[in-house]
């Protein structure tokens, strides 16, 4: 009996001790913190402004996502700019905008961005677009909108041409992105967890311990119309090629940083562009997808690269 109760408490103990394990030794998890900056609703986006500088840097999550994800090391960009983390339409602290009444394209997502700068009175400053993923794509748009960019920094950027070109990929891009790209189980998924967020944040937790909880949680901190929208208008749309001429017109740097093992974009991509043109650096980091967690520091440097060129060139 005694030997019955002891293996039946292992049992128990096991998958939240493994889990740890994962969670302990993953540096996404150990090495981030909070971000520094309060946390606010402007011109109906979530927002978290910190810094005093004259340059803007403005930080857009990905799909699946939220600001959470720019965590404490990158601070050190307040020393240098203002900073503006923003949750595009839909997700994060934006999940309940209500933008989401309104059309949801690619224009309505830079609206909403180039609405935030302009309520905080920043939109005339020299501004530096940064972004991850989704929000990569959604810096370039934004960059070739506003009048004031002074460079692009996309990290892990989904630069796919046309839309079967982003379907063939779509499983590389994780799980949860993967699970909830199209289909009917799809929204049945994402409809789940609009009606059981408490649930779906713990479910989201326990199946991702290398990321860090409170990134985990904003996983799932979305709802099925904005999710689609943000994939079909961002991701899967080759808009992201017209902005980039559009910046190298204007002679805008735009910097194409990838993860090393990243496999969600398309191999060799970043380079041709670098080749194309003169305004694109292409460079990788060690990382995989979410560089931005896997290697903090040096995406942290790139960007303060990038506001120290744009001050030196003044």
């Amino acid at each position: 009996m005694r030997a019955s109760r002891i293996v039946s408490t292992a049992a128990v103990l096991a998958p939240p001790l493994a889990w740890a394990a994962v969670h302990a030794s993953s540096r996404q998890a150990r090495r981030w913190r909070p971000g520094e900056g309060e946390r606010s609703t402007v011109a109906g986006l979530g927002v978290r402004r910190f810094g005093a500088g004259q340059p803007v840097i403005v930080l857009l999550s990905g799909l699946a996502s939220s600001e959470r994800m720019w965590g404490a090391e990158y601070d050190v960009l307040g020393r240098r700019a203002t900073v503006v983390a923003v949750d595009p339409i839909g997700f994060g602290a934006s999940m309940s905008s209500p933008l989401l009444d309104g059309p949801l394209d690619a224009a309505a997502h830079v609206d909403a961005v180039l609405g935030v700068l302009r309520a905080l009175d920043l939109d005339s400053r020299p501004t530096i677009l940064v972004g991850h993923s989704m929000g990569a794509s959604l810096a370039l748009r934004v960059a070739a909108r506003l009048p004031s960019a002074r460079a692009v920094v996309a990290f892990d950027a989904p630069l796919y041409r046309t839309v079967e070109e982003a379907d063939a990929r779509v499983r590389h891009m994780g799980w949860f992105e993967s699970l909830l790209a199209q289909g009917p189980l799809a929204e049945r998924v994402c409809h789940w967890m609009c009606e059981n967020r408490a649930v779906a944040e713990s479910v989201a937790v326990a199946v991702s311990p290398r990321l860090p909880v409170a990134v985990a949680r904003d996983v799932i901190r979305h709802t099925w119309r904005g999710y689609l929208a943000g994939f079909d208008a961002i991701v899967r749309d080759g808009g992201w090629a017209d902005a980039l001429r559009a910046l190298d017109e204007r002679e805008v740097p735009v910097w194409l940083v990838d993860g090393v093992d990243d496999p969600v974009p398309v191999p060799g991509r970043a380079d041709a562009l670098a080749e194309d043109s003169a305004s694109v650096t292409a460079a990788r980091l060690p990382g995989s997808h979410r560089l931005p967690l896997d290697d903090p520091m040096g995406c942290a440097s790139i960007v303060l690269g990038v506001v120290s060129g744009y001050a030196a060139a003044r």
